[in-house]
């Protein structure tokens, strides 16, 4: 199942967006479907384990929601939340979501130089990040009761949101596989050959492809391609590819009910046990535990 693309940001002269989501349902099945944003979504979960379980999934990551998980999704990145409601007027369902496009954070680090921070966890996004506790704890306090305020009063909350979330020194990046829908560059060529590569990959997974063929298809010398993935992806090619195909697995091992055996083969890998040795490698489980696990939090 591919995501759907979500454009929340459509009303003109609106660059971020604010919603504090509450509700007071019991024992309500809840999910939110596999999509993405042109947007960063960041979003803060305030419920208490008895009021909430479940488990999110973004890009080929899952994991567990507890109170204060503080979350950020790049563009481009699919996620989705799937658990149980069981909430009650003296205990509310609660979480904080704030949407912003890119130009928007630009031109607050060409106003604000000390802001210049912000460009790594921007770039990190296209893994996800979940943030420390501390920083959730720090982050829910300047979110208290913002849709109350006048919105530039709201402006100046989501900044002070953003250096908070810069100067966290704990946080972790969520997905293995980066998903982009914008590079963070003004290098317009680099820019292209990376959307150009992608576009390739993207096409091409589910078959034995080397980085010869990518470099046929790009006109790409050897070189060039090797300093392509090592400077934008951080890996080499075949370890990107093998992260992206993995990624695709997951997709596939949560959104159908497809055996492992047809999961390995439309994701690219071309045999059972190579698929099970390179997905355990890389998660830390088989892609049973891995369907199981995600299946638990539905129950």
């Amino acid at each position: 199942m591919k995501p759907f693309i979500e454009n929340v940001l459509c009303t003109p002269n609106y660059d971020w967006l604010v919603r504090d989501y509450r509700c007071q349902v019991n024992k309500q099945t809840f999910s939110c479907p596999w999509h993405y944003h042109t947007e960063y979504e960041l979003v803060l979960y305030l419920d208490d384990d008895d009021v909430f379980t479940g488990h999110y999934l973004a890009g080929d990551a899952i994991g567990k929601v507890r109170r204060n998980t503080l979350l950020l999704y790049g563009p481009g990145l699919p996620h989705l939340i799937k658990g149980t409601i069981s909430a009650t007027k003296e205990k509310e369902h609660r979480s904080i979501v704030i949407w912003f496009k890119q130009h928007w954070v630009e031109r607050l680090q060409a106003a604000i130089p000390e802001a210049r921070h912000l460009r790594r966890v921007l770039e990190q996004a296209a893994y996800g990040l979940k943030f420390s506790q501390g920083t959730a704890e720090t982050v829910a306090q300047a979110l208290i009761n913002i849709e109350d305020l006048p919105r530039h009063h709201q402006a100046v909350r989501l900044m002070e949101v953003l250096i908070h979330l810069s100067d966290d020194l704990n946080t972790g990046k969520i997905s293995s596989t980066p998903y982009r829908l914008n590079q963070l560059t003004d290098d317009k060529d680099a820019h292209r050959k990376v959307a150009l590569a992608s576009r390739f990959i993207e096409q091409n997974y589910h078959r034995s492809i080397k980085i010869s063929d990518l470099c046929q298809s790009l006109h790409l010398s050897g070189s060039s391609a090797y300093r392509l993935f090592e400077k934008h992806y951080g890996v080499s090619f075949s370890d990107h590819l093998k992260q992206y195909r993995i990624g695709k697995a997951c997709e596939l091992l949560v959104n159908t009910n497809n055996p492992v055996s047809l999961v390995a083969e439309k994701s690219g890998f071309q045999n059972l046990s190579n698929f099970n040795r390179q997905f355990r490698a890389v998660k830390q489980m088989t892609p049973s535990k891995f369907r199981r696990q995600f299946e638990l939090a539905s129950h």
